[in-house]
C-alpha cells in the first residue's frame, strides 16, 4: 500500500516509528507492506520519491528527516501543495494529519475530497474535515469504492468509532457525556489541587498536552469539534461545531475553582442529547460542571479522558483513557490503516 502523508509533526513521526516497529507484524498477519511516496509539511517543505518507488518508514527514520535537514535516500524535493502531490505521486491512501481548522475544516477538507475523488483511501486524525463534511465525504468514498476512517479524531487512538461500528450492532445511541479534552482536564485538576493557572498551564505545555496558545482547548472548540463528529457518526445528526453551545474558558475555570465548595469536582463536560425541539433534533454543549461524587466522570484524573455512551442495548458504556500522547493518536491511524487493509483483503 502506497501512502502520502499530509502533515508530519509529532503524530507523523510516531506513525513512522510504529510502521517501522510493526513492519513484520503487518506483513505476516495482514500481508500489508506500507510504502511512503510523499510527505507534505507546513514548516519543512515536501518531498516525493523518485519514479514512484515508495520508501519504508525505517528509511525515513534513519535519515533523521526533518530535523537533520537531509531528505531520505530516494526522495526529491517537491514544491507543491498536498492537492498537487496527490497528482504527482502514486497513492493508494492519504493520511491527513495537518493542523486543525475548527471553523471550516480547510484546507484539509479539500485534501480529503481530492484523495477520495481519485479513489484513494483516507485515514485522518484531523477533526476539521470530518466535523464539516462527514456525510458528503462518506458518499464520495462510496462512489469511488474507497474507505474513509477517522478513529483518531475523538480521543487519540482510543477505540470509539470502531467500538460502535464493530461491536455494538443494532444499537441506538441516545446520548453522550464525555471529557474529551485532556488539556482542560489537566488544568482544572491542577487548579482544584491549589496550583496557579500559569503553573498548571506551564506543566501541561512541558509534557506536550497543551499548545502555546491553549485557547482552542479551554474555550471548548476542540471539544465542540469532537462532539460534532460523535453526534454525526453515532446519532446520524448533521450539525457543525458552531451548533455546539460553549460555556467554558480560562477565566471561568479560575473563578469556579476558586469559589468551589470543599471536595467539589469541576470538569469540562461535553454532552449530546436528543431534543425534538432543536433544529437538528440533537443538542450538544460543552460546559464547566460541578460533578457529584458518584458521577462516573468525577474520578477521571489529571490529563485523562473518558467517554460515556448512552445506548438502548447496553445502558451506559464508559471508556477511559490514561494520559494521552501523540503515539496513541498515531496508533489510531495505524489501526485504521489495518482496518482498510483487512476490508480490502
Amino acid at each position: 500500500m502506497k501512502i502520502i502523508i499530509s502533515g508530519y509533526g509529532a503524530v507523523g513521526r510516531y506513525l513512522a516509528e510504529l510502521l517501522a516497529e510493526k513492519e513484520a507484524v503487518l506483513q505476516d498477519t495482514w500481508g500489508l507492506a506500507i510504502e511512503i511516496t510523499g510527505i507534505t509539511t507546513g514548516a519543512h517543505g515536501a518531498w516525493i520519491t523518485d519514479n514512484g518507488a515508495g520508501l519504508r518508514a525505517a528509511d525515513i527514520i534513519a535519515a533523521g528527516w526533518p530535523k537533520s535537514g537531509k531528505l531520505p535516500s530516494g526522495a526529491k524535493p517537491f514544491t507543491g501543495s498536498t492537492l498537487e502531490i496527490l497528482n504527482a505521486a502514486p497513492a493508494d491512501m492519504l493520511v491527513e494529519i495537518s493542523p486543525l481548522n475548527p471553523h471550516s475544516g480547510e484546507p484539509a477538507l479539500s485534501y480529503v475530497q481530492a484523495a477520495l475523488s481519485k479513489g484513494a483511501h483516507v485515514v485522518t486524525a484531523n477533526k476539521g474535515p470530518i466535523a464539516h463534511g462527514l456525510h458528503e465525504l462518506r458518499k464520495l468514498a462510496a462512489a469511488n469504492h474507497c474507505h474513509l476512517r477517522y478513529e483518531s479524531t475523538v480521543i487519540d487512538g482510543l477505540p470509539v468509532i470502531n467500538l460502535a461500528e464493530f461491536t455494538l450492532p443494532a444499537t441506538e445511541f441516545t446520548g453522550v457525556r464525555a471529557i474529551v479534552n485532556a488539556t482542560s482536564n489537566y488544568i482544572l485538576s491542577g487548579l482544584m489541587a491549589g496550583q496557579s493557572f500559569d503553573e498548571t498551564l506551564s506543566k501541561a505545555q512541558e509534557i506536550g498536552i497543551a499548545e502555546a496558545d491553549p485557547s482552542m482547548d479551554l474555550d471548548g472548540w476542540d471539544a465542540s469539534v469532537k462532539l460534532t463528529i460523535l453526534a454525526n457518526t453515532l446519532m446520524n445528526a448533521d450539525i457543525r461545531p458552531t451548533d455546539v453551545e460553549r460555556i467554558t474558558n480560562a477565566e471561568l475555570m479560575q473563578q469556579m475553582t476558586q469559589n468551589a465548595p470543599a471536595g467539589a469536582t469541576i470538569k469540562q463536560i461535553g454532552a449530546i442529547w436528543k431534543d425534538a425541539g432543536a433544529p437538528a433534533g440533537i443538542r450538544a454543549k460543552v460546559a464547566l460542571e460541578i460533578l457529584a461524587q458518584e458521577d462516573s466522570l468525577a474520578g477521571i484524573g489529571q490529563g485523562k479522558a473518558a467517554l460515556q455512551l448512552q445506548t438502548d442495548t447496553m445502558n451506559d458504556v464508559t471508556i477511559i483513557e490514561g494520559p494521552g500522547t501523540p503515539r496513541q493518536t498515531a496508533f489510531g491511524i495505524l489501526a485504521d490503516i489495518i482496518t482498510i487493509a483487512r476490508e480490502r483483503k
